[in-house]
Formats: structure tokens, sequence, C-alpha cells
């Protein structure tokens, strides 16, 4: 009670029931407990939904973050020393294999020999044109499937003859033959001196193809 003493034994024996209590400093209304006191103060659990208004815990954002692993005051421990900058990281664990490197050859136009042959293409066109449309005759509903089927040939063809190092471009028109007159065309932005044409035409009682490739080199 407010008015009765308590004798000096019972006060010494009461403080010595429980070193470890502390009674919390007096503060004045309206004052909340920072994160530092309630870690001290050690009141109530670690908990996500801990309130400052309510009883003080000692969960940190910082330490959430930082996951079980983190160290003294919420950091993570590092996990090795970074590596320098333009070096080489396994992301495997694994070390990494040796480096391969390939000289770049610096070459700009075809070697001595390599260039493109119009006369041995033209050859080549004529020749796969007539083994093919020899007994071939015209027909609307065929004649799309046909010329693709002619460029495919040409093309495994005159992979076999051109020099390395150039791209092929293949074009056939197929037409019926009934006494018209047809003249085919192309245009094209090439390298006079590395790039080349060729063509051929071919006809039969039934039908013409005129073939065309153009061979456009890849520096």
């Amino acid at each position: 009670m407010a008015g009765r003493s308590v004798p000096p034994g019972r006060q010494e024996e009461d403080t010595t029931k429980d070193p470890g209590l502390k009674r919390s400093p007096v503060r004045p209304p309206g004052h909340l407990p920072s994160i530092d006191e309630a870690r001290l103060a050690g009141l109530g659990p670690s908990s996500r939904g801990g309130s400052v208004l309510g009883p003080a815990s000692s969960f940190s954002g910082r330490n959430s973050l930082a996951g079980p692993g983190a160290g003294p005051g919420g950091r993570r421990p590092s996990l090795g020393p970074v590596p320098p900058l333009g070096s080489r990281v396994s992301f495997s664990g694994l070390p990494p294999g040796p480096l391969r490197w390939v000289a770049p050859s610096y070459r700009t136009e075809p070697a001595p020999g390599e260039r493109w042959e119009a006369a041995r293409v033209q050859q080549a066109l004529e020749a796969v044109l007539a083994a093919r449309l020899c007994h071939a005759c015209y027909s609307g509903a065929e004649a799309g499937p046909l010329a693709r089927e002619l460029c495919e040939l040409l093309r495994v063809r005159l992979r076999e003859l051109c020099p390395p190092r150039y791209k092929l471009v293949c074009n056939v028109v197929l037409g019926p033959r009934v006494g018209q007159g047809v003249h085919v065309g192309s245009r094209a932005l090439w390298d006079t001196e590395r790039d080349g044409l060729a063509s051929a035409a071919f006809t039969n009682a039934s039908l013409f193809a005129v073939a065309m490739v153009h061979g456009l080199y890849c520096e």
C-alpha cells in the first residue's frame, strides 16, 4: 500500500529474486519506443505483425531482408571476394574452361582463284533445266511447286561449284508457251568487282523457263 513501508530485508529479498529484470525508465506520455529500446527490453516475440503502438518487438525490417544467415546489424555475410571487372565468372561452380582464340582473317575480297565464274555457272544452269524440264508439260496448278523445286536443284548444284563465302539467290520464272513474247529482267544493288550473275533459258513444246542466280560475296 502507499502508506506502508517495506522492511529493508524484504526489499533486498525481492530485488535478488530476478536480477535480469530491469525496470523500464519513465517515459513522457505519447512517447513511442524505438526499435533499439524494444530490443534491449525484450518485450514480446519477434513478429512481422508487431506494432510499435503495442508491445514493442525486436523485429527489424533489415533483419527480415537479410534472411536467417544475417550477421550483426542485419547484414548478410559476403559470399566471397568480388571478381575484378572483365574477368570470367563461372555460375555453375566449375572452373572456367580454356579460352579459344580465333584469328580474324581480315579478308575483304575473294582469294585468287575463288572469284565468280559466270560462264561455268551458266553451263550448270542449262544442264539442270534441261534435265528436269525435258519432258515436262505446263500446268498452272503445278507451276509454283515446280519453280521452287528448280530453285532448290539449282542451289544444291551451284553450291558444289561456287567458291566459298558466296551467298546464292536463285530465281526461276515459268510460263506456258503459246506464241507470246516475254522479257524477264532483274535489278540488284551489288559490288561489280566481287559479286556476279548468271542466267539461262529453256523451252520445249509446252513451257519456257528462265533461271537467274546472283552470287554475292560475303566478307
